[in-house]
């Protein structure tokens, strides 16, 4: 009776797999702490009261998640430059918002049954926002906000984020011209820094008075 062949033994065997998938772990839960202190940034920035109380975003929990949802487009849109690397870290950043998206819905009392259906919207809300602010401040990340695209940005905001709410166009603008300046601040930044879970926040605008 003929032997089988025996099996090619990998150059580095068992031990080399062992090491690279260790290191897979150990990269992988790296990119993963990062990225919840990435969210936990984000959250905090939201949870500012300026964002309520000067420029006249409602005090909901769907006022907070669309501020929560426009700070993490922002923060995909500078990832984006990175490579592999900077969509990794998105996509991270993505999973963590949404385990705790979750957690939220079922506090508030959510069923069981419907947590899925909307946590399925509310990404969809999250990717409209994201093509939103591409189209708004574009790929280039201008100095300003140039009439049809910067209009296109306010139109979102007054139907989305205002949704329900009767703001004033000082606090549209307001709300428009700090997504552009922190879209710059983030571009100024340092990738290796935001990769590592770092985040320099602008301080949002404060509409004049009339």
């Amino acid at each position: 009776m003929t032997e089988a062949p025996a099996l090619p033994v990998a150059r580095h065997g068992w031990r080399g797999l062992w090491h690279r998938l260790r290191h897979a772990g150990r990269a992988h839960a790296a990119r993963r702490h990062h990225a919840e202190q990435l969210y936990r940034a984000v959250v905090n920035q939201a949870r500012r009261a300026v964002w309520y109380r000067e420029l006249g975003v409602p005090d909901t929990p769907e006022g907070r998640f669309e501020m929560i949802a426009l700070h993490v487009a922002l923060v995909l849109r500078r990832l984006r430059r990175e490579g592999l690397a900077g969509q990794a870290l998105g996509q991270q950043l993505f999973d963590v918002m949404f385990v705790d998206l979750d957690g939220s819905l079922r506090e508030l009392g959510v069923s069981d049954l419907s947590v899925g259906k909307y946590v399925k919207r509310l990404a969809g809300n999250l990717y409209a926002r994201l093509a939103a602010l591409d189209e708004g401040l574009g790929a280039a990340v201008p100095e300003d906000l140039p009439g049809a695209a910067g209009e296109a940005l306010r139109s979102m905001l007054r139907a989305n984020v205002y949704y329900g709410a009767a703001p004033t166009d000082r606090q549209i603008d307001a709300l428009a011209r700090t997504l552009a300046e922190q879209d710059r601040a983030l571009a100024r930044q340092q990738g290796a820094a935001l990769c590592g879970g770092m985040i320099v926040w602008v301080d949002p605008g404060i509409p004049p008075e009339a």
